[in-house]
């Protein structure tokens, strides 16, 4: 719901002047690949908020890279991985790093759903029969590199659609006070694939490579990096929409409700 401040209002910031406006966000022609591979569990239970964990041994994950050429954002590129987790055993790809190349879905992402977005440098482009995507932040410093050839047409049962879960964290700005917020947020998003001329949907599966190329500590992708082969990917075309989320778990209402412990008795 709106908020009216002294007669300013707006769904976002700056009051008077929203930067976007209330879900549903809406997405056109999108074009999203992704590769999916396993992860060493060590490093990827550093990445994990308390409370979830990656429901296999080694975990799955999945890179994704995406060309949104009509939104409600505008067009934009986008780069992210999931990793397939579980909490109180209902499962969802957990998605803990994010890039996008635009200022309107970054603070959208962040301030709603919790997304861990940085803007960052993104190239696309067909090469050959290869789709080649490149992730850079700064520019010239390569943090991932995604190529896919589009073999065959696939069968939307051959995916493994899961709600997405993202960690909304927003620190206080008092010291004296918690965290503005700190919850696990799922978003269940309404999607459609377009479909081909007369062959069925416009999902593709094909060889995908992914690599981690240089070790970055201040966005260390690297330590999502694939052990071992890539398990093959996909590419599709379609359109979906971002509702609001759902609060699956609320850090800091567990921890108001925790009972305090008494103190010894000193006497």
């Amino acid at each position: 719901m709106p908020l009216d401040l002294h007669g300013a209002s707006g769904f976002s910031m700056p009051l008077g002047a929203s930067l976007y406006p209330p879900p549903p966000h809406h997405f056109r022609g999108a074009q999203r690949a992704f590769a999916a591979y396993e992860a060493d569990p060590d490093a990827v239970a550093g990445l994990l908020p308390p409370g979830v964990v990656a429901d296999s041994d080694p975990p799955i994950c999945q890179a994704w890279v995406c060309w949104y050429p009509w939104s409600t954002f505008g067009p934009f590129l986008e780069a992210y991985i999931f990793v397939r987790v579980s909490v109180d055993g209902v499962r969802f790809w957990y998605q803990p790093l994010i890039f996008t190349n635009s200022e309107p879905p970054l603070a959208a992402g962040r301030e709603i759903w919790g997304y861990a977005k940085k803007l960052a440098h993104m190239e696309r482009r067909f090469d050959g029969e290869q789709l080649l995507f490149t992730v850079e932040r700064p520019a010239g410093k390569r943090i991932m590199t995604f190529t896919i050839s589009l073999d065959r047409l696939a069968d939307p049962s051959e995916l493994e659609p899961l709600p997405v879960l993202s960690l909304r964290y927003i620190p206080a700005s008092d010291p004296t006070r918690p965290p503005a917020a700190a919850e696990l947020v799922r978003i269940d998003v309404t999607r459609a694939l377009h479909q081909t001329a007369g062959l069925g949907p416009d999902l593709w599966a094909g060889r995908a490579s992914v690599t981690m190329d240089s070790p970055s500590e201040v966005d260390p992708w690297y330590l999502l990096a694939p052990q071992g082969r890539v398990s093959g990917g996909f590419f599709s075309t379609m359109d979906f929409s971002l509702p609001l989320g759902t609060v699956v778990k609320d850090y800091l209402a567990e921890a108001s409700a925790e009972p305090v412990a008494e103190s010894a008795d000193p006497a």
